[in-house]
């Protein structure tokens, strides 16, 4: 009975979903190279398969760039408990195969289609000795698939935010005929654990280990803490402000912002780092600011010379952020007036008070950053001009709230430990 639903859910998949996947591809870049990478990896899979038979193989999967960042410490891990592994590593999005860094991965490839029969090819090919899921994206015919395959799943550093729909109404009822085959949930909080239980009324498999990012990215800090400051500017002032991931929806709140407590301290430089660097969007910000009497240098144009020379710096290359993070003193982290907030805990972990829009349930960093008035959600350019200006104005209050911040994201260091040592291990 199970096998024919997951047939029927696996041909409404075919019918609905791959054909509004190839109508969008003619006109969006990013869906036109996940269609034509799934549709031509057959053969890389296979030839993967082939070369690591004599190995455990452990399958990955990552939605995109910031779930794969919770992947990192859990590889690191396994590899340390057995060297004879090789990584196949799943991404959903083409930005997580361009992006993502790859040097612990043996293959890269995108999740394929979830249908019954693609899912159950893909498993009996690959033999992996589980799959590991990272944070929430779960596939219906792919968990059922491993299941009658005796794989075991693990969906680790999971989330289950409160506006969800997953585990409300319908989409919990459809959620709990596949998640049941999912052998162990590690939610991030005891909070997301009685949310999930709404969908996965298994306490015993619902194991509280924290976030595997946390690790990640406080390794990656202590790395950088090591290494030479970034610098930016050529005459450094007293404050620096970052804005991370901006998208064009965050700059109507907080370029205002910015600028009018820039003419109010003239001790105060910024760092703009937008999520897409698209020459009319840079060029739409050099406009802004020019508009309102701030030049502006893009770090292309400066980092050939002696630094920025002006109090506005645009960084318009990728990988950079967070080491730029070390230097500055306050945090805008964009996404959160568009899609949802990015990565909240990489400015955290330097000691930046946080700044973010409305829609930051999807970050548990954020969430519990905020309760713990570490961060601040603002609504509005007044909102934010209001925050920074405390934030600049009052350097005890600007320190203690970075402190805050940053205690939150070591104190919860060990998730990974937790995970490695309850999984199954060969």
């Amino acid at each position: 009975m199970n096998y024919i639903l997951f047939l029927l859910y696996s041909c409404i998949y075919a019918v609905l979903v791959i054909p509004v996947f190839a109508i969008g591809a003619v006109w969006n870049k990013k869906m036109r190279e996940g269609l034509f990478g799934r549709l031509s990896q057959g053969k890389k899979i296979r030839e993967f398969a082939r070369a690591n038979r004599s190995k455990d193989i452990i399958f990955i999967h990552s939605s995109s760039v910031g779930e794969w960042e919770q992947s990192i410490p859990i590889i690191k891990a396994l590899k340390q408990k057995n060297d004879n592994i090789a990584i196949l590593a799943s991404f959903f999005s083409p930005s997580g195969m361009r992006h993502a860094k790859k040097t612990d991965v043996d293959c890269a490839i995108y999740l394929p289609f979830d249908i019954l029969p693609c899912a159950q090819w893909f498993f009996k090919t690959v033999k992996p000795k589980m799959w590991i899921i990272s944070k929430y994206d779960v596939w219906a015919a792919f968990v059922y698939a491993a299941y009658r395959q005796k794989i075991p799943v693990y969906l680790c550093s999971a989330e289950l935010a409160e506006d969800s729909t997953r585990y409300k109404g319908l989409g919990a009822v459809v959620n709990r005929l596949f998640y049941k085959y999912i052998d162990i949930i590690f939610p991030v909080s005891a909070e997301y654990r009685e949310r999930f239980l709404r969908i996965f009324p298994f306490p015993e498999r619902l194991i509280i280990a924290g976030d595997a990012r946390y690790d990640q990215i406080i390794t990656k800090a202590e790395t950088i803490g090591q290494q030479p400051s970034v610098q930016i500017f050529s005459n450094p002032l007293e404050l620096t402000i970052i804005a991370g991931s901006l998208w064009q929806a965050d700059e109507k709140h907080f370029l205002p912002a910015l600028f009018r407590v820039m003419n109010e301290h003239e001790n105060v430089q910024a760092i703009l780092v937008p999520h897409e660097l698209h020459e009319t969007h840079l060029q739409a910000i050099e406009q802004e600011c020019a508009q309102a009497g701030f030049s502006s240098e893009r770090f292309s144009q400066f980092s050939k010379h002696d630094g920025c020379k002006t109090r506005i710096a645009i960084i318009d290359t990728i990988g950079m952020l967070a080491s730029l993070y070390k230097t500055t003193d306050i945090a805008f982290v964009g996404g959160a007036f568009s899609t949802g907030v990015h990565n909240v805990a990489e400015p955290a972990v330097f000691g930046n008070p946080v700044l973010f829009g409305p829609r930051h349930v999807n970050s548990h960093e954020a969430v519990s950053i905020e309760k713990l008035h570490g961060g601040f959600c603002i609504h509005n350019k007044s909102e934010c001009y209001e925050k920074l200006s405390q934030l600049i104005d009052n350097e005890d209050f600007r320190k203690k709230t970075g402190a805050i911040a940053q205690q939150f994201i070591m104190a919860s260091k060990g998730a990974t430990q937790v995970i490695v040592n309850t999984m199954r291990l060969f």
